[in-house]
């Protein structure tokens, strides 16, 4: 019997995907995608990739144009010339000199992902993604994570964005005029 963490697909250039797709295998990405992708295992986008959508995996080594929300249980390697546009929600995260990153960066703990490693676990591969009840779950689940660190909505900021960003001071926030808690204000 073949150990499916050890099996990796290519996607060469020159490939164009569009839709919902998940797979027990890692992948290495060479093409454009535009969708939704679960692996269950490492996903690496290479440096003439370009990926539109939501990626769910266990590692991402990232080195191609990346748009959209990434939900990794492990590590997310992000390595020079790379650009990220959107939402990362990772256990760890590492980035090279010389990339572009746009986005907000969430680390949930570890009770969280424990709990996303035993949901993606127990994802059958044979059924269709897009109807697959284990998605929202999983995203609802690190949405959840995010907020309820920050205590404050992602749209508040976005909103207005001088009002300055919550930050803990010896393990407590204090509130500002504002309502925000900030460093400044304790």
């Amino acid at each position: 019997m073949i150990d499916q963490s050890q099996v990796l697909i290519t996607l060469p250039d020159g490939v164009f995907m569009e839709g919902h797709f998940k797979t027990k295998h890692s992948l290495k990405i060479e093409s454009s995608i535009n969708g939704t992708l679960l692996s269950k295992q490492k996903v690496i986008l290479e440096s003439n990739s370009v990926f539109n959508g939501d990626l769910i995996c266990s590692e991402l080594v990232l080195s191609g144009k990346f748009s959209g929300n990434i939900f990794c249980t492990g590590k997310v390697q992000v390595k020079q010339g790379c650009q990220i546009s959107g939402r990362v929600y990772t256990y760890r995260f590492e980035n090279d000199e010389m990339t572009n990153l746009d986005c907000i960066i969430s680390v949930p703990d570890t009770n969280t992902i424990n709990k996303i490693k035993e949901i993606i676990e127990a994802i059958d591969v044979d059924q269709k993604l897009s109807s697959d009840p284990n998605l929202p779950s999983l995203i609802k689940i690190y949405e959840d994570n995010l907020a309820a660190k920050e205590k404050v909505k992602l749209t508040e900021l976005i909103k207005e964005p001088n009002k300055p960003i919550p930050v803990a001071v010896n393990g407590t926030s204090a509130p500002s005029s504002n309502g925000i808690p900030t460093a400044a204000s304790k």
